[in-house]
């Protein structure tokens, strides 16, 4: 005999049918297989708003990133810069040098 044959069902009562479902009812609820619209509303509004928050972090992320890397240009750019400065520097002064001891000899 089945589960769904009328003979299984015979001696069960109106009221242990309804504690039944109401048992299932509140296991359901517990697990999280049913959700009633308040709950569902305050969910969706915690991930949404935990979406947002992501998104203008990750907006505030790029702009750090940006400003960082601009930084990190400039200094590139200027130690270039005051590199090629000294190179001219001890140039101009080994030619300065080097004529000076040319006009010496002669």
């Amino acid at each position: 005999m089945g589960l769904l044959s009328p003979a299984a069902w015979e001696g069960v009562s109106t009221v242990t049918v309804i504690v039944i479902f109401f048992i299932a009812g509140v296991i359901a609820v517990i697990k999280g297989w049913i959700v009633f619209g308040p709950a569902h509303k305050e969910i969706t509004r915690a991930l949404s708003a935990a979406a947002e928050h992501s998104n203008d972090r990750e907006r505030t992320d790029a702009e750090t990133i940006a400003k960082l890397t601009n930084v990190i240009v400039e200094q590139r750019v200027a130690g270039e810069m005051s590199s090629h400065m000294m190179q001219a520097i001890r140039e101009a002064t080994q030619s300065i040098a080097n004529s000076n001891n040319s006009q010496g000899t002669s």
